[in-house]
């Protein structure tokens, strides 16, 4: 088939003339010549249907955008609603909005990119405004602009889009309510950046600090990644967490971290440190000061094949753990430093001063490992039950301090059980060196 150059013209008659059996000047009195650009100008650059609108984006970057924004003018004229929604299919290219944002105030108008890649590419000064509740975006990437998504849109679904700081919802007092899969943003975003609140559904998406509603995330995250502060730092973390990963002072840190959270990884402070953690935790990992630790924290929730640094678990002075335990492990002045260990903790492993050391250790342990000072050690009390339990020098109510709680088989690995009082016990106990205790 042969190629029509670009120059090519082309001969059209008026409907009124016939053209068979003229003489020529009557045909070029009534006719035009016309390019095969006239052909690509009347078409529109590409293709059209009762509920599409393409662009073709065969331009510059400043005239791309002027075709992607006459595309969205044209949607609106073709009766969107949920019935007849409307979406504008755009070619890969830059798009140059150096004037204004390209705003999407209409619902059932979407924008998607016709590879699926994030192949919209804003390279202008103006971003995109999602500005209507009701609308699906997928594949557009406008670098380190703000993809400024309006607060509360509970209806909005963004796939495979980046931004830059404050995107989707983001920027401090908003709520990213939506759907974000595949997203990408910069600090203080998806609902991020003080009093802000993530309460929508977020799947793979990575954001620097400060992000996933700093004020509160009640949604629902899987494989979500962010920087500091970030997934309800300073306020609660409420929703469903699942393979998340954040810097420090995330998941609810000096706040309440009261949702589920299902193999996430967060920086110290994490998981209502410094605050509060309430929620259930299953293989999840915390640096110091986590799952309510850092002084005066709580942990009052479930956790489950956890792991957390130093200070952790209602550690680091003055906290309260009264959760249940199970398989979790946390280093120097875990479980209640100088506090209330009162819960529930089995086959768990903390460092040195652990356990309500200096503190209380009224609950009941079985299997469990502490360091120096720990079950109530250095002058502590330790008024619960230990089952299997074993610590190191001044631990179980030593140093100073009282053992009125009962030990069955525990064992210290330096130096000598404490006098028993009140109507403590302990039952075939060894002590550091390997004598039986029995009081």
């Amino acid at each position: 088939m042969a190629i029509i150059p670009i120059s090519e013209q082309f001969i059209g008659a008026s409907s009124n003339v016939s053209t068979s059996e003229k003489r020529s000047a009557l045909v070029n009195s009534n006719s035009q010549a016309y390019t095969m650009q006239d052909f690509i100008d009347t078409i529109g650059g590409g293709l059209g249907g009762t509920q599409y609108v393409f662009v073709a984006a065969d331009g510059t970057d400043l005239q791309n955008a002027v075709e992607l924004q006459a595309a969205y003018v044209t949607a609106q004229g073709m009766g969107p609603n949920n019935l007849n929604r409307i979406t504008v299919i755009a070619a890969p290219g830059n798009y140059n909005f150096s004037t204004v944002d390209f705003t999407m105030n209409t619902n059932c108008i979407d924008l998607v990119s016709l590879d699926g890649n994030r192949s919209i590419v804003f390279n202008g000064s103006f971003t995109i405004v999602i500005a209507a509740n009701d609308v699906f975006v997928r594949g557009v990437n406008v670098g380190v602009l703000n993809f400024n998504v309006a607060s509360g849109s509970n209806l909005v679904v963004v796939e495979n889009c980046i931004g830059g700081d404050n995107s989707f919802g983001g920027g401090g007092g908003l709520t990213a309510g939506g759907v974000f899969t595949n997203c990408t943003g910069g600090q203080n975003s998806f609902g991020g950046g003080g009093g802000g609140i993530a309460s929508g559904v977020f799947t793979n998406c990575i954001s620097g600090p400060g992000s996933f509603g700093q004020a509160a995330a009640s949604g629902v995250f899987t494989n979500c990644s962010a920087d500091d502060q970030s997934f309800g730092s300073g306020g609660d973390a409420d929703g469903m967490f699942t393979d998340c990963i954040a810097g420090a002072i995330s998941f609810g840190a000096y706040g309440t971290a009261n949702g589920v959270f299902t193999n996430c990884i967060g920086g110290a402070g994490v998981f209502g440190g410094y605050g509060t953690a309430s929620g259930a935790f299953t293989d999840c990992t915390g640096g110091d000061e986590s799952f309510g630790g850092g002084g005066g924290g709580t942990a009052s929730g479930v956790f489950t094949d956890c792991t957390g640094g130093d200070e952790s678990f209602g550690g680091g002075g003055g906290g309260t753990v009264s959760g249940v335990f199970t398989d979790c492990t946390g280093g120097v002045g875990s479980f209640g430093r100088s506090g209330q260990a009162s819960g529930t903790f089995t086959n768990c492993t903390g460092g040195d001063y652990s356990f309500g050391r200096s503190g209380t250790a009224s609950g009941t342990f079985t299997n469990c490992t502490g360091g120096d000072e720990s079950f109530g050690g250095d002058g502590g009390t330790a008024s619960g039950v230990f089952n299997s339990c074993t610590g190191r020098n001044n631990s179980f109510g030593g140093g100073g301090g009282t053992l009125d709680g009962f030990l069955y088989y525990c064992r210290l690995t330096s130096g000598t059980f404490v006098t028993v009082s009140g109507s403590g016990r302990t039952v075939l106990c060894i002590d550091g060196n390997n004598n039986q205790n029995n009081q």
